[in-house]
């Protein structure tokens, strides 16, 4: 072998795999991902646990996990109401204030009344509402 065969080779090579991984991120890009919800549908607590609907009492609200993000569900006048327990400022998880009665995001100081509604701070939304819905067994299902 040539000192010339030897290195046209070699930059073939080269050239051939940074033309597969060019190619491979291309059709990564273009195939569908099956999973771009991440997480499950169903409320459930930090241990992976479903939430049941008669678990949470008129005026009560839990905390959980649904669509792989931090979800509040209440039930008032007998319904369930879901809000994302995200801040609408940074994305901070809001937190509960009980002797305030309020959702009170830990970054910036934001503040949420039980019905998502901005009170205070700088968030410029309320907390997003997400669909609810109860199955057969109780389960609650975040949409």
């Amino acid at each position: 072998m040539t000192r010339r065969t030897f290195f046209d080779r070699i930059f073939a090579a080269l050239f051939g795999s940074t033309a597969l991984a060019f190619a491979g991120s291309a059709l990564a890009y273009l195939y569908p991902n099956r999973n771009f919800i991440s997480g499950t549908r169903q409320f459930s607590n930090m241990a992976g646990q479903p939430i049941l609907a008669k678990e949470i009492g008129e005026g009560q609200f839990k905390s959980g996990v649904a669509l792989g993000s931090p979800v509040i569900v209440q039930r008032q006048n007998g319904e369930l109401l879901a809000l994302s327990a995200v801040c609408t400022h940074l994305g901070c998880t809001v937190s509960y204030i009980e002797d305030e009665q309020i959702f009170r995001c830990p970054c910036h100081g934001g503040e949420y009344d039980l019905d998502g509604s901005v009170l205070d701070g700088p968030p410029p939304r309320p907390l997003p509402r997400l669909n609810v819905k109860v199955e057969e067994d109780g389960k609650i299902i975040i949409s």
